[in-house]
């Protein structure tokens, strides 16, 4: 009975819902060609500040860190200059369509979150104009450094 109510009441509040979902969309597996279908998902998401999942760039020591939320929207690409029309070096995505296979052929790959970059990490290191400059670690030896839009970025107190 209570999951009979739970049901009922879950349904009504999608009623008049016009936030964006991937339940309302039939999901296309293709990455790329989904974000030429959807190239204003981002001013929407941004005009609903409680949807977003931004990258945590610890004050303490500087690691970022993102951690996967279904309930939260992200999808972050790192560039390999501060300039979105460089070569994407790393996606950090809750959709599974952009991180199976690595369809957008990122060089260090395409993750749910942090937590899942084998051996990697990511470390700020400053700003460049509209971007956050990060170094990507590995094994604690820098192996590159890749760009980030501020826009997906915050600074938290530890």
């Amino acid at each position: 009975m209570t999951r009979l109510i739970f049901v009922i009441l879950y349904s009504l509040s999608l009623i008049g819902h016009n936030g964006y979902s991937q339940a309302k969309k039939k999901v296309n597996r293709d990455s790329i060609n989904w974000e030429k279908e959807n190239t204003n998902w981002e001013k929407y998401i941004f005009t609903q500040k409680e949807f977003v999942n931004k990258i945590q760039i610890s004050k303490k020591d500087s690691v970022m860190s993102l951690y996967s939320s279904m309930q939260k929207e992200c999808r972050i690409f790192g560039y390999n200059k501060p300039n979105k029309n460089s070569k994407k070096m790393i996606l950090l995505s809750i959709w599974t369509f952009d991180v199976k296979g690595n369809p957008s052929n990122c060089k260090y790959g395409s993750y749910y979150d942090t937590s899942s970059m084998d051996d990697m990490e990511l470390k700020y290191i400053g700003k460049d104009n509209s971007f956050i400059k990060a170094a990507l670690m590995k094994n604690a030896i820098k192996v590159s450094t890749i760009y980030f839009e501020n826009k997906w970025v915050e600074f938290v107190i530890d």
